[in-house]
């Protein structure tokens, strides 16, 4: 059986003290993007006991551990929202660049939550012939909207890495038969990739993303189980898959 590892870096609202110094806008207005970008209960939606998790326990907000560290690679930083947020989505600045705060954010929250996440990963494909990176997330239209003016949004969106692969396709075909409305890399796009294996790739380690659409799963408590049901299936398929 292959390995799964579900990788939940954005569903926490917790903000550490040291974030507030210097902020030079109301709290409340803080507050209220946290809220719109956290992908809220994701660590709920994603959960079964058979599988190991990773979840960074704070706020994207303060920390985006999915984020390149170097602004320069980073495209979602000239929005003020590269590893260290400066800015609101609707644009409103509120973090003046500090290189001493930034460096203690990466020292002491990124690069250890990376050295982590590496490790275990590591550890994972010495004992598996294949191990899985499920990167757990949701999305509203609210937050797409301002940034890139994007229609038509689906219930579930699975991104992947350069060309869809057996386990993108098998992900697709699986909410596609549920009658789920699928699309490939869009809202958004790609997958997480620990960075220890970004320079020396290894076919054993599999990676894809699954975003579900918050109008689906935040309707109600009926809703809620349905997806998550279908998400510990879909588990349990890629589980039990063959990708020799």
């Amino acid at each position: 059986m292959n390995k799964i590892i579900l990788h939940i870096p954005h569903s926490s609202k917790i903000i550490p003290d040291c974030f507030w110094n210097n902020v030079c806008c109301p709290q409340e207005i803080i507050k209220k993007f946290v809220d719109a970008i956290t992908d809220i209960e994701t660590d709920v939606l994603f959960t079964n006991n058979k599988y190991d998790k990773i979840v960074f326990p704070y706020s994207r907000v303060f920390c985006d551990v999915e984020k390149f560290a170097d602004d320069k690679l980073e495209p979602m930083s000239k929005f003020g929202m590269g590893v260290v947020y400066s800015k609101t989505n609707l644009g409103l600045s509120f973090r003046e660049y500090n290189k001493n705060y930034r460096d203690m954010v990466l020292s002491e929250y990124y690069a250890p939550y990376h050295k982590s996440l590496d490790c275990k990963f590591a550890e994972s494909l010495k004992k598996h012939e294949y191990v899985v990176l499920i990167d757990c997330h949701s999305f509203s239209q609210d937050i797409i909207m301002v940034k890139k003016n994007q229609k038509d949004l689906p219930e579930i969106c699975i991104g992947f890495n350069g060309t869809k692969d057996d386990l993108a396709e098998l992900c697709i075909n699986f909410f596609e038969n549920l009658g789920y409305q699928v699309k490939s890399n869009y809202p958004y796009e790609g997958t997480m990739i620990p960075n220890l294996f970004i320079n020396e790739p290894t076919p054993k380690l599999k990676s894809v993303m699954i975003e579900i659409n918050k109008e689906l799963y935040m309707k109600d408590t009926t809703e809620f189980n349905r997806v998550q049901k279908d998400i510990n299936e879909l588990l349990c398929v890629i589980e039990n898959f063959n990708f020799n």
